[in-house]
């Protein structure tokens, strides 16, 4: 289901809870945000990681500690940890690309279409975070569209999205099993999802996630 617009309205309002539980006087106690690890992370985060499934239901908790805190502990993303689905597809040049292939390297993926606003908005990040690891045979940075080829040929003759594309690619992503676009994942060396997300505000978590499966 191609629900971007869902997305966006949620983005919206957890926009506005976190201006909100933050617009408060500097005596005031603080707000953090904490992962399903422990780990006290950044707003962006926060908001990256509650809008992973936007077709889950919401199970983030909150709390008032001793001291006036307010805490918001997020759930696990249950996608990361698990291992990623077999696929095979071929690129707009014509080259086959198979999960056997690509086995023992990163693989970070971008799911999109092209109306999707959203997806297009954050093509140009996507084009920088590529950038960063210019030349790393290590990884793979792969675009798959269900949109037919001749279309996203066109696409790309206006707009730089300097992913390696894949068109008519609906069998490969029903296998992941989503809701929402774009839909971002990064799969380990090993072949386990360690990223999932759909929109990115936190795109210096996103770059750490690849280095660190890069040095593993």
């Amino acid at each position: 289901m191609r629900s971007t617009v869902y997305i966006l309205g949620i983005l919206l309002g957890l926009n506005c809870l976190v201006l909100t539980a933050m617009a408060q006087p500097s005596s005031s106690p603080r707000t953090i945000f904490i992962d399903s690890e422990g780990n006290e992370i950044t707003n962006n985060e926060f908001v990256d990681i509650r809008i992973a499934n936007p077709h889950y239901k919401d199970q983030t908790l909150m709390r008032s500690l001793e001291d006036g805190t307010v805490e918001f502990r997020l759930q696990k993303i249950p996608q990361e940890g698990m291992t990623a689905p077999v696929f095979s597809v071929r690129d707009l040049a014509g080259e086959s690309i198979t999960a056997s292939a690509l086995g023992g390297k990163v693989l970070v993926l971008n799911f999109w279409f092209i109306g999707c606003a959203a997806c297009r908005a954050e093509m140009q990040h996507l084009n920088r975070l590529k950038d960063k690891f210019e030349g790393d045979e290590r990884l793979e940075f792969i675009a798959m569209t269900a949109d037919p080829a001749s279309s996203v040929k066109s696409f790309l003759e206006r707009n730089e999205f300097t992913y390696r594309q894949v068109a008519d690619a609906q069998q490969a992503l029903d296998s992941f099993t989503f809701s929402g676009y774009p839909r971002n994942i990064v799969i380990s060396k090993t072949g386990e999802i360690v990223y999932w997300r759909t929109t990115v505000k936190a795109w210096y978590k996103f770059e750490s996630v690849i280095r660190d499966e890069l040095a593993k």
